[in-house]
C-alpha cells in the first residue's frame, strides 16, 4: 500500500493502492513539471480511472470517459508504455481480463461526451480537469 496525499485519494482501494511514482516522476522529469503539477496531473489521471470504473457496464469492455486533462493523458501514456504493470493495474481496477485500451479519436458528439465526463467530475469531486479536452477514449 503507498501512501497517498489525501487530495489523490479516491475512495476505491484498487486505484488508491496503485503506485505509479516511476510514471509520473518521468513523465514530470520529461515535461519539467514542479511536485504541483505533477501531483495534479496524478489527481486527475486516478480521477479519470475512478469514474471510468465507476460508468463500466457489468459483462461489457471497458470504456473510458471521455474527459481526460491533458497532462493526466501524458501519465496514461506512459503507464500503457510499461505493459505487463498497466495490464495487472487494470484487471485490479476493472476486473479479471479487462484492459482500458487508449484509442486517440474525436468522434462526432465529442462535445456531449466531454459535457457529460465533465459533469460526473463535478458531480463526485466539486471541479473539473483543467484540461479536460483530450479526446481519447
Amino acid at each position: 500500500m503507498i501512501n497517498l496525499p489525501p487530495d489523490l485519494i479516491t475512495g476505491d482501494a484498487a486505484i488508491d493502492s496503485m503506485d505509479v511514482t516511476d510514471v509520473v516522476s518521468k513523465v514530470g522529469t520529461a515535461n519539467n513539471w514542479s511536485p504541483t503539477k505533477a501531483n495534479e496531473a496524478e489527481k486527475w489521471y486516478r480521477r479519470f480511472l475512478f469514474l471510468t470504473k465507476q460508468e463500466q457496464k457489468h459483462g461489457q469492455p471497458v470504456v473510458a470517459v471521455f474527459g481526460l486533462d491533458k497532462d493526466a493523458d501524458l501519465i496514461w501514456h506512459e503507464h500503457i508504455t510499461r505493459t505487463k504493470q498497466y495490464k495487472i493495474d487494470s484487471a485490479s481496477i476493472f476486473g479479471k481480463g479487462q484492459y482500458l485500451d487508449h484509442t486517440p479519436t474525436t468522434p462526432p458528439n465529442w462535445k456531449e461526451l466531454l459535457d457529460a465526463a465533465n459533469a460526473l467530475y463535478l458531480k463526485k469531486w466539486h471541479e473539473i480537469p483543467p484540461y479536460a479536452n483530450i479526446c481519447c477514449i
